[in-house]
């Protein structure tokens, strides 16, 4: 079905409301504080002729120092309900790891639609000194992807989008590796004024969240594009009100004929390992 790898991409992708500490040796330097978080889902907007009639679900995330890099968990339970009465059930889980240099990174993956499992599984290791490397999948046996030079994993492509909205900039691309699907891709982000604390959430959200909601941040879209593909309309999008320190209170994902909305019901900060 044809949502079901754009949910698959969508989550991953923009989810990682993302954790870093400010060592000396990593490779962002975006300040980004680890947290679990909590989202409940609904229907958008729905176009003329599409099959969707409503939307219900949740997703948590969590986000975890280990001293040299950072654990990511991730489950979604979406239902879909569709026109002639009927539902589309989705349950996605996804566990990873990335170093604090941003060279080494870990995934698995798995989505399950109305009992039809799909797995990723793997590793990716680049090279500091031109940011080239490999990715290995166990699951697909024996795929190998290359990673073009600059290419980033989740953790360091969403420091990448705050550094680059704190400069100011409008409009940026780059090339992403995050293993939920088979391949490289080039993501371009339109980057909207930056919104103070009250201007981008309600008092009562804010409240509701707490301290770590209560920060600047943008309104971002994001276009996803096949790396080497000549389209100019991009595979899929979302648009994210992304806070300068990583976290995400809302999320609008695109599916084209529909929406989906995510909004942060719970935050929780998760204290720092004794890495000592």
């Amino acid at each position: 079905m044809r949502f079901t790898s754009f949910s698959y991409k969508y989550i991953t992708k923009c989810l990682f409301g993302l954790a870093l500490l400010s060592y000396a040796e990593r490779a962002w330097a975006a300040e980004l504080v680890a947290h679990k978080a909590f989202y409940s889902l609904k229907l958008g907007t729905v176009s003329e002729g599409s099959d969707f009639i409503g939307a219900q679900g949740n997703v948590s995330l969590s986000l975890e120092h280990t001293c040299d890099g950072w654990t990511m968990s991730q489950t979604l339970h979406m239902i879909l309900a569709t026109s002639d009465g009927g539902q589309v059930i989705q349950d996605l889980r996804f566990t990873g790891w990335e170093s604090d240099d941003g060279t080494r990174y870990r995934f698995f993956a798995s989505n399950n639609v109305d009992g039809v499992r799909n797995d990723f599984r793997g590793r990716a290791l680049k090279v500091l000194e031109n940011g080239t490397g490999n990715a290995n999948y166990s699951i697909p046996e024996e795929l190998k992807v290359p990673l073009p030079k600059g290419t980033l994993f989740p953790l360091g492509h969403t420091s990448w989008l705050i550094e680059r909205a704190l400069a100011g900039e409008r409009q940026v691309s780059n090339t992403l590796f995050d293993g939920t699907q088979q391949g490289v891709q080039k993501v371009t982000a339109f980057i909207g004024k930056k919104m103070q604390y009250g201007e981008h959430i309600s008092k009562e959200q804010g409240t509701l969240l707490g301290p770590l909601s209560q920060r600047p941040g943008w309104n971002i879209r994001m276009g996803f594009y096949e790396l080497d593909s000549k389209n100019s309309m991009p595979a899929y999008e979302m648009e994210v009100l992304q806070l300068d320190n990583g976290i995400t209170p809302s999320l609008m994902l695109d599916y084209q004929d529909f929406t989906v909305i995510l909004t942060q019901v719970r935050l929780d900060d998760i204290p720092l390992p004794d890495c000592s």
